[in-house]
């Protein structure tokens, strides 16, 4: 199966060629949301005045920073009219649908609660039943059930700068050189990764994508000198070359191979996108199995029941401003599937690291332990809290200060004066 598209430019080697995007031309956003009932705890309130009281600072120092930084660095060879534009709007109106509403979590038996029956208005559908997933803004319970929230909030936010807003960009961006080129086949993986292969666990491998080797697509442009990412059978492009001038050479028309030795962009349209990248067969394949297309075909509450993520991965980046909100309930999903239910345990069966209670501890102690941020960096960008993690070719994530600069940059914004803002 193919996305519906409509064409793009997208260079590889020295040529230029049309490509098609899933870029629907149509609003995807489900008018009914998610379909679950909003819940709202007293709390909530002192959260949504905060952020309010401070949107001027998180659009300005935030969401409109890339087009300040980017110009400065790339100077005339920016295009920044490329560049994505972050909205304040986009952001909190996600953030307090996945806080109030979420997402619906099959259950196996018991429990659970009813939902609207969309054929029948006023009706409650009795099965399947469904428990909630919710981005976390405390426990109602506690004294600081407010101040944790914020700081979920912030620790999400400075994950994002790092991972898409800074780069002014929803698509993720080729920047593993290789031998002093750019691969163009660094959309099938960077730094050793190789997105089709990343599946999911036993347990949950009934919710990834499958791989079809006539999908084409292509990222958007992302304003710079660099081809944006796109994915083409072998039958199209035998080969793929460099993606753009590296080092003052010119780009390469012959085999270019990233760091995985793919010279092709064959199933290789699973590079990441949105606030916190969505990336590879199984978190696709889970977006799509709980907000997507999937979760209103086997008749569970979706909040994109006409969008098939496995299809139209690209979905999630549409430049269509009635979608703006995707590439943030994305990274929302993503960030309390992947971080917030975050929990390792040791040989004995102990809980070695949780989330949840490290973010407690991190706010109880002043927030200025950088363990904890860097612990969270690594769980976003490899996969487990102590980086370098299993299956990642590479050591030491390069970026954990730059990601501790963006925390504080966030905390900044979100006007919270707290003691590391002058460590």
């Amino acid at each position: 199966p193919k996305p519906p598209s409509v064409p793009t430019t997208v260079l590889t080697s020295s040529m230029a060629t049309t490509l098609p995007a899933a870029s629907p031309s149509s609003p995807m956003m489900d008018a009914s949301g998610s379909g679950l009932q909003p819940r709202r705890e007293e709390h909530h309130a002192a959260v949504w005045a905060h952020l309010n009281a401070n949107k001027i600072g998180i659009s300005n120092q935030l969401l409109r920073s890339a087009h300040r930084t980017l110009r400065s660095l790339h100077g005339n060879n920016l295009d920044a009219g490329e560049l994505r534009n972050y909205a304040y709007y986009d952001f909190y109106g996600a953030l307090r649908s996945m806080v109030e509403e979420g997402y619906a979590v099959p259950m196996m038996a018991g429990g659970g609660e009813q939902f609207a029956d969309a054929d029948a208005p006023g009706r409650q559908q009795q099965q399947p039943l469904v428990a909630r997933n919710v981005f976390y803004l405390g426990d109602l319970a506690g004294e600081d059930a407010a101040a944790v929230g914020l700081i979920n909030v912030a620790t999400f936010l400075s994950q994002a700068m790092a991972e898409s807003i800074a780069a002014g960009s929803c698509d993720e961006i080729n920047e593993d050189v290789v031998d002093g080129s750019l691969p163009a086949s660094n959309s099938c993986g960077q730094f050793g990764r190789s997105y089709q292969d990343m599946t999911c666990s036993d347990d949950e491998k009934f919710m990834e994508c499958d791989v079809y080797s006539d999908m084409e697509m292509g990222a958007n442009p992302n304003g710079r000198p660099v081809a944006p990412f796109f994915c083409a059978s072998t039958e199209r492009f035998p080969f793929t070359g460099s993606a753009d001038y590296i080092a003052g050479r010119a780009p390469v028309d012959a085999p270019v191979p990233n760091q995985n030795g793919r010279t092709d962009v064959e199933g290789c349209c699973w590079w990441g996108r949105g606030t916190i990248s969505t990336r590879g067969v199984c978190q696709y394949g889970k977006l799509n199995y709980y907000l997507g297309a999937r979760a209103a075909e086997e008749g569970r509450p979706a909040r994109y029941p006409n969008i098939d993520f496995c299809v139209s991965p690209q979905a999630i980046c549409s430049p269509q401003r009635q979608d703006s909100s995707i590439e943030w309930v994305s990274g929302l999903f993503r960030w309390i599937d992947d971080v917030q239910s975050y929990v390792s345990y040791n040989g004995d069966g102990g809980v070695e690291w949780s989330y949840v209670q490290k973010l407690h501890e991190f706010v109880a102690g002043g927030m200025t332990d950088g363990l904890f941020i860097h612990s969270v960096s690594s769980i976003v960008t490899q996969g487990c809290y102590n980086a370098p993690c299993p299956g990642y070719r590479g050591e030491q994530m390069t970026d954990a200060g730059v990601r501790w600069s963006y925390f504080l940059q966030v905390l900044e914004a979100l006007g919270l004066p707290v003691k590391a803002l002058q460590s």
